[in-house]
């Protein structure tokens, strides 16, 4: 706080004030060093017809059995007496399907934490991803003070934080993240389908509005639970980040103190207070990034 005593928000931070018709909002951009992948529609559709218990009735044991007896694949299938018209079903929807209906099939089938569901969701490109974490003052009823969200801006990922800096540009605020998850088919969280989505739909009813959803949503902490929940203690994303990306946060503030750090801003009106609470959306939103692109590899 003495390091920023006399300061604003503005001077602080290398933002934008940006207007919505709902008043004025700020945004926080930072470029992040993140390697993107280039998901291959061909090969994920490839992958995806190798799986043959995504035909109907074809479960573990008898995708075995057909595997032993030279049925490769669900193309293969098309010829089989008793599963051709799923396989061809399949097939054709692979093929000519578009993303949205290929990965609703697969997480149908299997779950959308398996990992052919997050390869599939690779089919509507890195563009249409929008990665989404958000820092509240409490539990459902108390305000959203910073709404973090990464895109794929030209190969790179790009952290935007809408920052809170007085009450009633929480609504602004809103208006925007609603128009921006409009823009982006896929959002990506972790545990966002608990939380961030929820919690966003609660703040918009409180201002007497209805949020559209998401149309597909991929919750990373389900994925993470699966390949690694047996291993951990707890699949906290502080966790989850040192078992599969190898970093921690030594200096990191908890989230747990973001109430107490954005009420002291509000009491005195000194910036600094919000310097560790965006520094900390800021490893949650990349982290995110990270983690789905370790994902995909793996998946790969």
């Amino acid at each position: 706080m003495s390091r920023h005593q006399g300061m604003v928000v503005e001077e602080v931070f290398d933002g934008r004030t940006i207007c919505t018709p709902e008043g004025e909002c700020f945004e926080i951009t930072t470029p992040v060093n993140i390697q993107v992948p280039h998901p291959d529609p061909d090969y994920i559709r490839k992958r995806l017809l190798e799986d043959l218990t995504l035909v109907q009735g074809i479960g573990p044991v008898t995708a075995g059995l057909l595997r032993r007896k030279g049925h490769r694949t669900i193309q293969d299938l098309r010829s089989h007496r008793r599963f051709r018209d799923r396989a061809k079903e399949c097939v054709n929807l692979f093929h000519n399907g578009n993303p949205d209906e290929i990965v609703s099939f697969v997480e149908h089938r299997h779950s959308p934490s398996h990992p052919l569901s997050l390869l599939a969701s690779g089919l509507h490109g890195c563009d249409s991803y929008l990665f989404i974490d958000l820092e509240t003052l409490g539990f459902f009823s108390r305000p959203i003070i910073l709404f973090g969200f990464a895109t794929i801006e030209n190969q790179r990922v790009v952290v935007h934080q809408v920052l809170v800096r007085e009450m009633d540009e929480e609504l602004p605020a809103l208006d925007l993240i609603q128009r921006r998850m409009q823009e982006k088919p896929v959002v990506v969280s972790y545990n966002g389908k608990t939380f961030d989505i929820p919690y966003l739909v609660s703040r918009f009813a409180f201002y007497g509005g209805i949020m559209e959803r998401p149309g597909h949503h991929i919750d990373l902490l389900h994925a993470s639970r699966r390949s690694a929940g047996h291993l951990l203690n707890d699949c906290r994303l502080g966790t989850i980040e040192q078992h599969f990306l190898g970093t921690s946060r030594s200096h990191d503030l908890p989230g747990s103190m973001v109430p107490e750090f954005y009420e002291t801003y509000l009491q005195t009106g000194n910036p600094g207070p919000l310097v560790p609470i965006v520094d900390h959306n800021l490893e949650d939103v990349s982290s995110l990034a990270k983690l789905l692109f370790m994902f995909f590899e793996g998946s790969a």
